[in-house]
C-alpha cells in the first residue's frame, strides 16, 4: 500500500529529486530545525494540552498555559535551532508564541464552541477503489459543533 501525505506531495512538487532521496531512498540528512518550526511545535503542544485537559474537566488558566509553553520551550530549546533573521532572538519568538496563545485564549475562552471528539487523529483516505493508494493526514482537533456538524481544526 502506498501512502501519501500533504507534506510528501508538497516535497515532490518542490523537487522530485528531493522526494526520491527523502522518501524512496530514505537518505538520512541532518536537517536543522528552524525557529519558526520550533515555535509552531510548542504552540501546538500547548493547545493540545488545553483541549486534553478540558476533556478531564480541567480548565487551565491563561497563566497555566503560558507557563507550560515557557517550560516546553526551555526543555526543548537547543543551540542547533536556526534563527535566520539576525535582528531577532529566541526571546522574540517566545514572546510571539505567548501573544498567539493569549489572543487565542481570550477569543475562545471558555472553550464551549463545541465538543472535542478527537485530538491528533490520524486519517486515511483511499485514492483508488482497490485501496492501494491512500492519502494520510492528522486532524489536530475534531469538534462536533452541533448534532451531525463537525469542524476540523488545524493549528
Amino acid at each position: 500500500m502506498t501512502v501519501y501525505s500533504h507534506s510528501r506531495l508538497s516535497c515532490y512538487e518542490q523537487c522530485p529529486a528531493k522526494f526520491k532521496l527523502q522518501y524512496i531512498d530514505k537518505v538520512e540528512t541532518e536537517i536543522a530545525e528552524s525557529v519558526e518550526a520550533f515555535l509552531g511545535s510548542r504552540v501546538h503542544e500547548t493547545l493540545e494540552k488545553l483541549y486534553l485537559d478540558l476533556g478531564y474537566q480541567k480548565m487551565n488558566s491563561l497563566e497555566d498555559l503560558l507557563g507550560f509553553l515557557r517550560s516546553e520551550w526551555k526543555k526543548n530549546w537547543s543551540e542547533d535551532i536556526v534563527i535566520v533573521k539576525d535582528e531577532y532572538t529566541q526571546d522574540n519568538y517566545l514572546k510571539m508564541g505567548e501573544k498567539y496563545l493569549s489572543d487565542y485564549y481570550k477569543r475562545y475562552h471558555p472553550f464551549t464552541q463545541g465538543k472535542t471528539i478527537a485530538l491528533e487523529e490520524r486519517i486515511l483516505i483511499a485514492l483508488d477503489e482497490a485501496g492501494e493508494y491512500k492519502l494520510q493526514g492528522y486532524i489536530d482537533r475534531l469538534t462536533e459543533v452541533k448534532d451531525g456538524w463537525y469542524e476540523i481544526h488545524d493549528y
